[in-house]
């Protein structure tokens, strides 16, 4: 029962400090250059990204 209560509470903790916890990931350079690589291997984001850079 102990351990139940922990995972909820992580969860809910998780979700209210979800975008504390990406702007820090995404602070780290070397993260945050990974995931731009990544990102632009998806068609539809790199079209969206091009055509809004270049317009």
């Amino acid at each position: 029962m102990r351990r139940f209560i922990v995972l909820i509470a992580s969860f809910f903790a998780l979700y209210r400090y979800r975008y504390r916890i990406v702007n820090y990931i995404l602070g780290q350079p070397a993260i945050r250059r990974y995931f731009i690589q990544l990102s632009m291997k998806v068609p539809f984001i790199r079209e969206r990204f091009v055509s809004r850079a270049f317009h």
